[in-house]
């Protein structure tokens, strides 16, 4: 839906739920939303499944959708949908995460692009069983960094090029050293920019924000450093940077309600 047909509030204002913006079933729930400013032939949109099912769909497929949306992707019956991300003509690699620490990195020509109805193809095959992707991303070189955050609120940056590129489908590498204090569980993976902030949302309902560029770097089969004390994290994202005259306080409570709604 158009950006601008989103009732505009005010900063603490409750918002309107969205179910009464766009169609969704009973049963159903939003895992990713995503701006664009066309749906140019020259992208593709890019979906992760919880069991390891990757698919490609040119973007150009989505310009024209029913009010009561279109199918997107088939999906098994005992799979989800994790994470949808736009890949553009200077991606180069797909990038997959599981929960217990395996991840994949390959070229995204492995996945040749497929129309809306189709289901995919294999982009990881675990390695312990019951393990399952919890987050993806899409990278365009190698010169770009990972941060990787575990439940404990643990978490490094890693340069790409240091998570070998492997063929679509296979077992992958380690991407995180996983112990006692990080905890069993990866909860996600963020590609680092330096005009984005980390923010973690802890099982507590609290909000941390976190200059991404502070995190140290390290290597790939690696535990890293502290991030989060106090509470289990439970979901990472990115945001823009916070302006240097914002109120600390009142911008994490507008943040939390956010991500919490």
């Amino acid at each position: 839906m158009k950006v601008y047909k989103i009732p505009e509030g005010s900063r603490t204002a409750k918002g309107k739920a969205v179910v009464n913006l766009i169609n969704l079933m009973a049963d159903e729930s939003i895992c990713s939303i995503l701006p664009t400013t066309d749906f140019s032939e020259d992208k593709s949109l890019t979906f992760f499944t919880e069991q390891g099912i990757v698919k490609r769909t040119n973007l150009s497929e989505f310009s024209n959708i029913r009010s009561n949306g279109v199918r997107a992707i088939v999906l098994d019956d005992d799979d989800t949908l994790i994470v949808a991300k736009i890949a553009t003509k200077e991606t180069k690699y797909l990038f997959i995460v599981t929960q217990k620490a395996q991840c994949i990195k390959f070229d995204i020509e492995k996945t040749r692009e497929q129309g809306r109805s189709t289901r995919g193809v294999r982009g990881i095959k675990f390695k312990i069983a019951g393990d399952k992707v919890v987050d993806a991303n899409v990278i365009e070189s190698d010169e770009q960094e990972i941060l990787m955050v575990s439940e404990k609120g643990i978490g490094k940056r890693t340069d790409a090029g240091e998570y070998r590129l492997t063929n679509r489908g296979g077992s992958g590498v380690i991407a995180m050293k996983l112990n006692q204090k990080t905890g069993v569980n990866v909860v996600g993976c963020l590609m680092v920019d330096e005009n984005m902030d980390m923010m973690a949302l802890t099982v507590g309902g609290k909000m941390i924000r976190v200059d991404m560029q502070t995190i140290s770097k390290s290597s790939r089969n690696t535990s890293g450093v502290y991030i989060v004390k106090g509470d289990d994290v439970v979901n990472v994202s990115r945001c823009p940077k916070k302006e240097e005259d914002e109120d600390d306080d009142s911008e994490s409570e507008d943040v939390s309600t956010l991500d919490l709604e």
